[in-house]
């Protein structure tokens, strides 16, 4: 009897745990989407007031303001649809939207900015780096790869 009471508590305590964990990927889900969706309403390319004077052309502005928020919708539904999206995918979802983007259609500044606008996916969803996917649109693939072998020697 002593034997069944003990399973029994560890079975609901094992439960109990489980029920409180999902509801924190539930919740983490939900504050990642939140995020996201104030994040699709922003005007990425207008001025800040400071250094960068924003994108002029209201066509342009409204093209690439379109392609951050359908990453930002790709990204809802990846989060909606899967608990514990994986790294892999988080990636392809940045690579995917900032591809959509000529970058040798924009000025250096305005290049830079779609940069940043892409980056601060990284911060919502939880991810420590674009694993080159940024400097390779920004800078092209042979002055990334140069980049990488600096970072390589100087680690060294």
């Amino acid at each position: 009897m002593k034997l069944l009471s003990i399973f029994l508590v560890t079975g609901l305590l094992l439960l109990s745990g489980y029920t409180k964990a999902n509801e924190h990927n539930d919740n983490s889900s939900n504050r990642v989407i939140e995020q996201l969706h104030q994040f699709q309403k922003q005007d990425h390319f207008a001025g800040d007031g400071y250094l960068y004077t924003g994108i002029e052309d209201k066509k342009l502005k409204e093209l690439l303001n379109q392609k951050v928020a359908e990453t930002a919708e790709t990204y809802i539904e990846l989060y909606q649809n899967a608990k514990q999206p994986s790294k892999e995918q988080r990636l392809k979802i940045l690579s995917n939207g900032i591809h959509q983007i000529n970058p040798d259609t924009l000025d250096t500044e305005d290049r830079e900015q779609v940069a940043t606008t892409f980056e601060h996916f990284l911060d919502i969803t939880g991810l420590a780096s674009s694993e080159g996917i940024l400097n390779t649109w920004m800078y092209g693939e042979e002055i990334n790869e140069l980049i990488e072998q600096n970072q390589f020697t100087q680690s060294q």
